[in-house]
């Protein structure tokens, strides 16, 4: 199939599209440029509307690819109004997002910066693109220095103060890099609310905190793959609920039960004994086919009186 077949069988639920993804991976050379024009078209108010379930596993792929050229498009893709992002992640915002963007990361930590700052955007995005940030810096690519000072203009450049998960995010950066020079803002950051103590509390930090400091691989390599770099698409998406045949047993299963729970009844026509010459129903004082039967068929009839 070619590239732009792939992206149409990418869309195709239920279940995972095992088939086009491994034939997305063979031939990256011409799919790459279709991914990134599909990401662009999406950002475009007016552009060609693209399936969010294949932006999705797009998403992935690239990640998997290490791909750098994409860094920049998925930047702005996570940028856009949370109920777009909705579209494309659901309930898998905080699963892969950062994993993604570590992967794809170019060098250049502007774009997590814009995400991480964006009031605007979605509070669990921005969390965790304060983890991608760290990651980037534990994988090199970015100088620790350069994250340590950027992590420290946050208490004050992030918005709200208010209780707000990106928060959960910050303080996680600073323990994953074991800056135990800011340790002080954080705990300020706790005094004021900006953490929630439902989340975790100063105490776990200072646990994470100190064992970054003693063993700086020992977070985020121990920590059961949620801080490395995504990797295969299909191995790592395959056991997902939202790709299992369980998913669409499940929904045969509820449909059947709702069919029993509330059975179909059939549609009644509340006009159906009124004569087209009689009074009509509604009080109007016109005749029923003047009336409500017109406007029945004709919804402008109403507003031409």
């Amino acid at each position: 199939m070619d590239a732009a077949q792939i992206l149409d069988r990418l869309a195709e639920r239920p279940g995972l599209p095992v088939e086009a993804l491994r034939a997305a991976g063979a031939d990256r050379t011409s799919v790459v440029p279709i991914f990134l024009d599909a990401i662009e078209q999406y950002l475009e108010p007016s552009g060609r509307p693209i399936p969010p379930d294949a932006l999705f596993l797009v998403f992935h792929l690239l990640g998997e690819w290490r791909e750098k050229l994409a860094y920049r498009p998925l930047a702005r893709l996570l940028r856009c109004p949370p109920d777009q992002v909705d579209a494309v992640f659901g309930g898998d915002i905080t699963e892969t997002t950062h994993r993604v963007m570590a992967a794809v990361f170019d060098g250049d930590a502007d774009p997590l910066h814009q995400i991480i700052l964006d009031a605007d955007a979605d509070e669990f995005i921005r969390s965790r693109m304060c983890e991608a940030l760290a990651m980037a810096t534990f994988d090199n690519e970015l100088l620790r220095v350069d994250a340590a000072r950027f992590l420290r203009a946050c208490y004050s450049d992030i918005k709200p103060h208010a209780e707000y998960f990106v928060w959960n995010g910050w303080q996680s950066a600073i323990a994953l890099l074991g800056l135990g020079e800011l340790k002080p803002l954080v705990e300020q950051a706790f005094a004021r609310g900006s953490i929630s103590r439902s989340w975790l509390s100063f105490e776990h930090f200072e646990q994470q905190l100190e064992l970054s400091i003693e063993d700086p691989t020992a977070v985020p390599y121990c920590s059961r793959g949620e801080f490395s770099l995504f990797g295969d698409t299909v191995e790592e998406l395959a056991n997902w609920y939202c790709f299992s045949p369980k998913t669409q047993r499940d929904a045969e299963r509820r449909l059947a039960l709702l069919s029993r729970l509330v059975p179909p009844r059939p549609a009644i026509n509340p006009f159906g004994k009124v004569g087209r010459n009689e009074a009509c129903p509604c009080g109007s004082g016109r005749k029923f086919k003047k009336c409500c039967l017109l406007n029945e068929f004709d919804p402008t009839a109403l507003r031409a009186g």
